[in-house]
């Protein structure tokens, strides 16, 4: 099995077990980015995932209050803008824990923990 292979079976793995699942509408946007120019996914394809996303994820607006706050999360932690605003998005939405392979795990970002699921 392929590196890729196994982190998706890790996700979906972890997406099977009874929980409420969030998604930022900016990481549905990176993804369809990443989707047209490294993948080369057609438009169809990219639309057929994003609706098979919103069956698993409740998907959350970004927000003036979410762009704000990252600002407040680059400056207090030195993560990338972006990074910062997936970790506001997850802040002003409550979430416990943010699963991210890019960032440290286990750091603990006001109330929210980063977790790499692939560890």
């Amino acid at each position: 099995m392929t590196d890729t292979g196994k982190k998706v079976s890790v996700i979906k793995a972890k997406l099977s077990k009874p929980a409420q699942h969030i998604i930022s509408a900016q990481v549905l946007n990176e993804f369809s980015n990443i989707a047209y120019k490294k993948l080369g996914f057609p438009s169809q394809k990219i639309v057929s995932e994003i609706t098979a996303f919103q069956t698993v994820f409740m998907i959350v607006p970004l927000t003036t209050s979410c762009t704000l706050r990252a600002v407040a999360v680059k400056d207090r932690y030195g993560f990338s803008y972006y990074d910062s605003l997936i970790v506001a998005t997850a802040l002003e939405n409550q979430c416990s824990f943010l699963y991210s392979e890019d960032m440290q795990h286990g750091q603990v970002v006001d109330t929210l923990t980063i977790i790499n699921p692939f560890i």
